[in-house]
């Protein structure tokens, strides 16, 4: 019995839903906690008198841990389990959380928000988790609904901020130590591993392990562990991302995806301030800037309706097109306010329904041996191109790049993106008619 094809074709059941609820709830948190700085700031610089180099430095602290994070300690999830690796990075983002509540300094700020941010990085293989607990007609839907979580947990660190005063800004991290540990005790008791892992892997006590597992998802049990299959006894090794026609898949995914970050992460960080500069109106860049955190949690959602219908893939391909475009229209009518804030919200929809796509679509390219840490590189990539991006933004204002061509130089990354994931269904598309239907392949994600 072809045990994780039989569960992928069946509906959904309460122990499924329960551990995509607790990784939704996680990913919400890992927003909460990037966010909460942002909205510290100030106060902190104020009261600690941080310069803005050092204020810099504490605002990519985080950013630094999490790409960090994401690509020394997703390998762990695939030797060690999903599960596993998901405690131990709570465990990191609660002493991170503490840490900001008692520290003194702005050194110690410093080392608390790389902690933080280095428990959030090796969540990434969350991602993967996901997608091995949804089924296969769903798995679009769920994964669209699961990108959603980054940007609520963003617009909730913001609500939170406002309830109270700038001068006790540290009760911020207070509120996000007491919602970390509250999650940690979740993850702890709730949260089950995933059958992919324990069939790939095969630990200690994997056959109970499925049974129990099994049992209360109303399938039967086994009488002894299904064959492990030959991508991953082939690719148990790490070097196996990066050969043969695995290689050419991870260059495709990983550099549609650092693309895709770096004309993300130059719109959220420089959009407010070049409208605002453009008009003369603060407060339009302040708009077009929640607008287009806006337009992300909306463009999720539409992503998940429309992977009802559609192939995440080729919802992905469609998206990184309309975003190629849409940065091309932004800097040709760049400084018309009313267009600035409409394109925000487009932009926003584009952006992250992209996000959600790869969140589909990555998991599929690696068998579940090498899933967690695929993806999780892949996260990894991109948070490092999230820090340069905005940083060489910086460098081509300052040698007089105009802000409608930064706009049209960030449409390149994307049309280049959406050429990779071209490719990479091409090869997909490939390998599936190349086998004789799903159960050739028990354990690859396949997206159809």
């Amino acid at each position: 019995m072809d045990v994780l094809a039989d569960i992928r074709a069946s509906k959904m059941t309460p122990l499924q839903i329960r551990a995509i609820a607790i990784a939704l709830a996680l990913i919400i948190l890992d927003g909460f906690e990037i966010a909460v700085m942002s909205f510290a700031a100030k106060p902190m610089s104020d009261e600690w008198g941080v310069s803005s180099g050092t204020l810099g430095i504490v605002l990519s602290g985080s950013l630094f841990g999490m790409a960090a994070g994401a690509i020394l300690f997703s390998p762990f999830g695939d030797r060690y389990g999903r599960r596993t690796l998901t405690i131990v990075s709570m465990s990191m983002v609660v002493v991170g959380m503490v840490l900001a509540v008692i520290s003194p300094n702005v050194a110690t700020m410093i080392v608390a928000r790389v902690l933080t941010g280095l428990g959030i990085g090796a969540m990434s293989q969350l991602n993967a988790y996901v997608s091995e607990f949804a089924s296969e007609k769903r798995r679009g839907t769920v994964v669209g609904i699961y990108a959603t979580g980054f940007p609520i947990g963003a617009a909730l660190a913001g609500i939170v901020a406002g309830l109270f005063d700038p001068a006790d800004w540290k009760n911020l991290f207070v509120v996000g130590t007491v919602l970390s540990v509250v999650l940690l005790v979740l993850a702890w008791t709730a949260l089950p591993e995933s059958i992919d892992f324990l069939v790939a892997r095969r630990p200690k006590n994997a056959l109970e392990r499925i049974n129990s597992m099994l049992g209360k998802m109303g399938h039967p049990a086994l009488k002894e562990l299904p064959e492990q299959t030959s991508a991953d006894r082939h690719n148990a090794r790490l070097g196996a991302i990066f050969t043969g026609t695995t290689g050419v898949k991870t260059l495709a995914l990983w550099l549609a995806y650092a693309c895709l970050m770096a004309a993300y992460y130059f719109a959220n960080s420089w959009i407010p301030k070049l409208v605002a500069e453009s008009t003369g109106d603060v407060q339009s860049g302040t708009t077009v800037g929640t607008v287009l955190n806006l337009g992300g949690i909306i463009g999720s959602l539409l992503f998940a309706a429309a992977a009802f219908r559609w192939i995440p893939r080729n919802i992905l391909m469609t998206t990184l097109g309309l975003g190629a475009i849409g940065y091309a229209v932004y800097g040709a009518a760049f400084g018309v306010g009313w267009l600035a804030i409409t394109l925000g919200i487009f932009l926003g929809i584009v952006a992250v329904g992209s996000v959600a796509g790869f969140y589909a679509v990555g998991p599929t390219v690696y068998p579940a041996s090498l899933r967690g840490t695929g993806v999780g590189w892949m996260v990894g990539v991109g948070r490092l191109v999230s820090i340069v991006s905005p940083i060489g933004t910086g460098f081509l204002l300052e040698s007089g790049w105009t802000a409608g061509n930064l706009f049209y130089l960030m449409a390149v990354p994307l049309a280049v993106g959406t050429i990779c994931i071209v490719t990479l269904g091409r090869i997909q598309q490939r390998e599936e008619s190349a086998i004789d239907g799903p159960v050739a392949a028990p354990n690859d994600l396949v997206s159809k």
